[in-house]
């Protein structure tokens, strides 16, 4: 027992450095997503000698070719304009380091538990996830820890404590509130899927912990609390209209962990100041709706502020080629964050709708998989476009896990096996 506990628990490690990925402060310029992506190409190639198997997936040759074709317009947009910016132009190696490192994370999890399935990979995100949302409570309280995850993890400390910004090893700003999102809807699909009641107490107690911890550390997690609702909303009482004892049984007990999570919540925002400071800004719009009538933050006022328009044709159809700005180190093109609008400036019109439709092909794929989840899958998609409002952040790492994943079977449930799909 206590060995396969240790097994599952390295294992979340793994998932986090592909989740989250790092680099040690004594081994520069390496990090571990880097790390896993050489790790799942020696594991591919030693399966393809195992096998003897050069077939070739065409699905992985079709968003090659999407993906290859948006670097390409990006690079084009780049030598054209006569910038330094490949942020993109080198994206569909982006896309194969990010499959790579997702192959040795499902051949880690199959050979730890026999098997992987989708149920599996929103497991360990969700656990992941939940992990580092009480990470980033645990170092802003304890400097101790901080100064240990200061000294030996690379990461941007010295903006997290300027902006007196919570954060994980790995995890920090929208970036982290984005994949905070997708882990939420991940537990929308497990808690709608048969389940046991000690599952279901599991997976809600870490859909509390991730919606207001992970709030806490990015407000972007509230994309994912909201739509992660809608789904289980639409998907419990649309589709599963019968109500047996179970059921109601696990319904119960749901509503049960909600009041005991709430009553906590409200002793803690009443009782301990710092908590409630933090609870004030991790849910700030609800907040200020409650209190004004008004639904809004200071990021939303500052997005306001960055709603900037290119001035020009040339702009619009190709961009400049910048993403970042070229005048301030790390800073952004024409001081926008807005994601959309770095896109555009980047590579204007015609490259958005290239990076648009590359997920687009990647959804449809996963359509043809899973027929059943198509409702789910359109939302995560939304996801994605709902965030690029705020930040440009990537997900394709949550779709490298789901793309390869084999078709689902009934008897074994979505099983991957590690046939050579690449």
């Amino acid at each position: 027992m206590m060995t396969d506990l240790l097994k599952a628990v390295l294992t979340g490690i793994v998932f986090s450095g592909y989740y989250f990925p790092f680099e040690f402060t004594f081994l520069p310029g390496i990090n571990t997503k880097m790390v896993l992506a050489v790790a799942g190409i020696v594991l591919l190639a030693l399966h393809w000698l195992k096998e003897r198997n050069t077939e070739i997936n065409t699905m992985f040759v079709f968003i090659s070719t999407v993906a290859g074709i948006f670097s390409l317009f990006s690079l084009f947009s780049v030598v054209y304009n006569d910038t330094t910016d490949y942020t993109y132009a080198s994206y569909i190696v982006k896309m194969w380091v990010w499959l790579s490192g997702a192959y040795a994370v499902l051949s880690l999890i199959r050979q730890v538990h026999g098997e992987v399935s989708i149920r599996q990979v929103f497991h360990y995100m969700a656990c992941v996830c939940a992990v580092q949302a009480l990470l980033g409570i645990v170092i802003d309280s304890v400097p101790v820890i901080q100064g240990w995850v200061d000294t030996y993890i690379a990461q941007n400390t010295e903006l997290f404590h300027k902006t007196k910004r919570l954060y994980g090893i790995g995890a920090g700003f929208d970036t982290a509130g984005i994949r905070f999102s997708c882990a939420l809807l991940g537990l929308g699909y497990l808690l709608t899927h048969r389940v046991s009641d000690k599952q279901t107490m599991w997976y809600w107690g870490l859909f509390f912990t991730i919606g207001i911890l992970g709030n806490i550390m990015s407000r972007t997690t509230t994309v994912g609390l909201v739509l992660a609702l809608l789904y289980m909303a639409f998907t419990h009482f649309s589709l599963n209209i019968q109500l047996d004892s179970s059921k109601m049984k696990s319904f119960i007990h749901s509503i049960l962990l909600a009041g005991v999570v709430a009553g906590i919540t409200y002793y803690c925002y009443h009782h301990f100041p710092v908590f409630r400071n933090n609870l004030q800004y991790g849910f700030e719009g609800f907040v200020n709706w409650y209190e004004t009538g008004d639904w809004n933050t200071s990021s939303t006022s500052r997005l306001q502020k960055m709603f900037i328009l290119p001035d020009n044709l040339k702009t619009w159809l190709i961009g400049d080629g910048w993403f970042d700005n070229p005048d301030e180190p790390g800073g952004f093109y024409k001081y926008t964050d807005i994601g959309y609008l770095r896109f555009i400036f980047y590579c204007g019109c015609i490259g958005l709708s290239l990076f648009v439709s590359f997920f687009i092909c990647c959804t449809v794929i996963l359509f043809r998989k899973w027929k059943e989840d198509r409702f789910f899958l359109l939302l995560l998609f939304l996801l994605k476009l709902i965030v690029w409002v705020k930040i440009s952040t990537d997900i394709f790492l949550v779709y490298a896990l789901l793309l390869l994943l084999d078709r689902p079977v009934p008897v074994q449930d979505n099983v991957y096996s590690p046939k050579t799909t690449i």
